[in-house]
């Protein structure tokens, strides 16, 4: 980094970086007291299922050629698992599609199991509005009730893969806390 310095002063090198690190812990102060640092935040679910819907209807630049079937629940799964991401996203949207054999009728159909393959990931039953999220939670908080670590970090660890929000465990942690 220090290298690049003069070069970045007298505008010979214009850098242009993008990082998962936070720039303020990685680069260097001098470099980084002549850097414009823009945040990128992670899109919104329903974001991504809109992006995805312009993909299968897009015949020029997206997936709008093939006849694809795929039900607003499946969209949703593939929006939750991207975490914000809409490359990721559309790379297991297309993934899914070229990958999977029209059936008889010409059509492909997209299924929870094909889009776990996809996005090389396992779809968990989570459902954050649902009954299940309810149980979940509660197995969780018993487990730590009952001092059982093991358990407890099975039921954390669900949830974070299902997408849970870090900050609703937070808060859960913190009432358990107070209550204990």
């Amino acid at each position: 980094q220090d290298a690049l310095l003069p070069a970045v002063e007298e505008g010979i090198v214009i850098l242009i970086g993008a990082t998962t690190e936070n720039p303020y812990f990685e680069v260097n102060s001098p470099l980084l007291s002549r850097s414009r640092i823009f945040r990128l935040n992670p899109l919104g679910e329903e974001d991504i299922i809109n992006i995805l819907k312009k993909a299968l209807t897009d015949k020029e630049r997206g997936l709008g050629g093939f006849n694809v079937e795929i039900s607003p629940d499946e969209l949703k799964i593939i929006a939750r698992l991207s975490n914000g991401d809409a490359r990721t996203a559309l790379n297991a949207l297309e993934l899914a599609v070229l990958t999977t054999p029209p059936d008889g009728e010409g059509v492909i159909r997209i299924n929870e199991e094909i889009i776990a393959e996809s996005l090389q990931k396992k779809i968990l039953n989570y459902d954050k509005d649902g009954d299940n999220h309810y149980d979940i939670v509660s197995a969780f908080i018993k487990s730590m009730r009952g001092s059982d670590p093991d358990a407890a970090l099975f039921w954390l660890a669900r949830m974070l893969e299902a997408g849970e929000d870090p900050k609703i465990i937070a808060r859960r942690i913190i009432v358990h806390a107070a209550e204990d």
